[in-house]
């Protein structure tokens, strides 16, 4: 298997014994899709033994994290995150007690980092969450709910408790703070079918219009789905096996835009200049913006999550290298054979 990296680059999934729970979850998907029929997505064993002298390339797709999909104001996209925050990116506005913005907290990640935590042990899941959450204590309870004893649950019970509960965790849910992913769409699962689909080549279609035609897999009307899927197919039309790249998942790049605090321009993404007011983490998973330090969009005041979501820009890793240079067993029409231990 894979020596798959822990996502975050903190080593505590290392450190608490759960670095191979969630190499295992991790490997599952990749095993999966790298089986389907005729698409050039592979393991990423692949790439490491590539013909002499050829080295795989990284394309980081990238899109704007505001979710076009929503239908409704700032307020609403703020406010209704499982039904409109769409593009895996979820965020949390923290309000002052006039109601004006004090924090807006960006999240990235996927659930599966947290579920390995919690198949190791109750005490191991809250560790992390302590870790994404300094400050953090949460209950047994407000983790899995109140009728969910995980002392005599199996490791699958626990995990998939976690996943159940999290939109009532409040630790997640908004009420104090903010884990993982959670809006329906937002999935690892999902992000593995969309490239692994779009990485079947149709030469009958445009590149730009597989996305409508891979059953569901990709959402046309969204920001993230169309360029991850036409950027796969691109790829793969162009002779080459990819993968999604080690460590999996979603990075918070940048900020677009004219910045300023208490007045003066500034580069928002430079943290000589920024005064700690945008600060990123957990190998780039997790985001704050800190309004208090007298941020705004220009002159624009921010009033809400949303406004800094449309100027968020996130993006996807996808390693790729030509498909003569993969082993005979990573090539398309050997899916049967992209099975590795």
């Amino acid at each position: 298997m894979f020596a798959y990296t822990d996502p975050v680059g903190t080593g505590l999934l290392q450190s608490l014994n759960a670095l191979q729970e969630y190499r295992q979850i991790i490997h599952e998907e990749y095993r999966r899709f790298a089986r389907l029929p005729n698409s050039t997505f592979t393991l990423l064993e692949a790439f490491q033994e590539l013909s002499p002298g050829i080295d795989p390339a990284v394309t980081t797709v990238t899109w704007i994290a505001f979710p076009r999909t929503a239908v409704g104001t700032f307020e609403e996209i703020d406010q209704n995150r499982f039904q409109f925050q769409d593009e895996y990116v979820e965020w949390f506005v923290e309000r002052l007690p006039d109601g004006s913005v004090a924090k807006v907290t960006f999240s990235t990640e996927f659930p599966e980092y947290y579920e390995a935590l919690a198949r190791v042990g109750t005490d191991e899941l809250i560790r992390g969450i302590q870790e994404a959450i300094p400050l953090a204590n949460p209950t047994v309870a407000e983790l899995f709910g109140p009728n969910f004893n995980p002392q005599f649950a199996t490791p699958d019970g626990r995990a998939s408790q976690l996943v159940f509960h999290a939109a009532r965790n409040p630790w997640n849910n908004g009420d104090k703070g903010i884990l993982f992913l959670t809006q329906p769409f937002n999935t690892l699962g999902a992000l593995f079918n969309l490239v692994g689909r779009c990485s079947i080549n149709r030469p009958d279609l445009a590149t730009n219009a597989v996305c409508a035609n891979v059953g569901g897999a990709c959402g046309p009307d969204r920001n993230s789905d169309p360029r991850v899927c036409e950027s796969s197919q691109t790829l793969a039309r162009t002779g080459n096996g990819l993968s999604l790249a080690d460590p999996v998942g979603i990075r918070i790049t940048s900020l677009e835009g004219i910045w300023k605090i208490n007045g003066e321009q500034v580069d928002i993404n430079d943290t000589l200049q920024n005064q700690a007011a945008w600060t990123t983490s957990r190998s780039g998973r997790r985001a704050i913006l800190d309004v208090t330090k007298g941020v705004t969009i220009g002159d624009e005041l921010i009033t809400t999550g949303a406004q800094i979501a449309t100027k968020l820009i996130v993006g996807a890793d996808v390693i790729s290298a030509p498909e003569n240079a993969l082993p005979a067993w990573a090539k398309t029409g050997q899916e049967s054979s992209r099975i590795i231990v």
